[in-house]
């Protein structure tokens, strides 16, 4: 975290004058002894924030936005409390304090629209970086927030996985579920112990159609395989186009992942792996990767808590899909 703030530093000193000022402005007597109430109900709403953020209930971006609110809203109250005593105003005229609550509030969302990006990016540099220098492909590796999650590969090395928890400011790093194996054909094991399931009962065969396949969704959660089948529909029907060269979420690209995060939000607690692809006739580089990027951080935003994520940047030419995103489901 001293990591994070650190790099928030402009923001926290903003928020710190914005303090000064508020304090060494307002004066006057008290209009009740003891504490403010707003400034009781803020203590307790910073208390229960640390308290979450301590016991890992607020995860990934969330926990992000509350860390850097938490530091402004301490520096302001700093900035207040020391330009009182240097300008001898009355500190228990704090009831006053709020006025600058409201310019506070706008610099922690300037710093949550450009400095927490910006960090994260930082953050994803740091964290790929150690796992080339093991020699490991960092392109599974994804963060939300300041928390890492790795792919079933990397996670088996606990070298490595030491190394990115204790690298700064990486709060925790966990281990994506992998796919479930099948046993491979011809196993003298898995064939004294199989048996042969009854035939299924007659049915249609599922519709081929994108659009026929969403309509055919039942209501409430998916399964594994129905989520699948729906993301795939999701992707033929509204393919995310990206613009050449570019890894940018305009209107276009996030109406189109608007419509994947209608599905996710219905698929159980599982791990999907957003998959970037890059553009047609240009050699394997990082675009695909930051276009896993960008869009896996749009889902997040957009509202799909307990489902882990995992930007990925695909694939073999062979396989690779001009400006697409696609989802596997594990």
């Amino acid at each position: 975290m001293l990591d994070f703030y650190a790099y928030l530093w402009p923001w926290l000193a903003a928020c710190l004058l914005v303090g000064a000022a508020t304090g060494a402005l307002v004066s006057g007597k008290p209009a009740r002894k003891g504490p403010a109430r707003w400034l009781v109900w803020a203590g307790l709403a910073c208390l229960a924030a640390a308290a979450a953020l301590a016991l890992g209930a607020i995860q990934g971006v969330v926990s992000v936005h509350v860390e850097s609110a938490l530091g402004c809203f301490a520096a302001f109250v700093a900035g207040c409390v020391a330009a009182a005593y240097g300008f001898r105003r009355n500190v228990a005229a704090h009831e006053g304090w709020a006025l600058g609550l409201a310019p506070a509030a706008l610099i922690w969302w300037g710093a949550a629209l450009l400095a927490q990006p910006a960090y994260e990016d930082v953050l994803q540099k740091r964290v790929a970086a150690l796992a080339q220098a093991s020699g490991v492909d960092a392109s599974g590796l994804a963060l939300s927030g300041r928390d890492v999650t790795a792919p079933p590969t990397i996670a088996e090395n606990r070298e490595l996985m030491a190394r990115i928890a204790a690298a700064p400011g990486v709060r925790r790093i966990v281990a994506a579920e992998a796919a479930p194996s099948l046993p491979a054909p011809g196993d003298a094991k898995s064939d004294e112990t199989a048996t042969i399931p009854p035939p299924p009962p007659a049915t249609a065969a599922p519709p081929s159609d994108p659009k026929d396949v969403l309509a055919a969704l039942p209501p409430g959660d998916l399964d594994a395989t129905a989520c699948q089948r729906a993301l795939d529909a999701v992707a033929a029907s509204e393919p995310v186009s990206f613009r050449a060269a570019r890894a940018t979420i305009n209107r276009r690209v996030a109406l189109a992942l608007d419509k994947a995060a209608e599905i996710i939000r219905r698929c159980p607690a599982t791990t999907i792996e957003v998959r970037g692809h890059g553009d047609e006739g240009v050699e394997e580089d990082t675009l695909s990767h930051r276009r896993a990027v960008a869009a896996e951080r749009y889902l997040r935003r957009e509202g799909v808590a307990g489902r882990r994520l995992v930007a990925v940047g695909c694939c073999g030419r062979e396989e690779r899909r001009a400006g697409a995103i696609d989802y596997i489901v594990r």
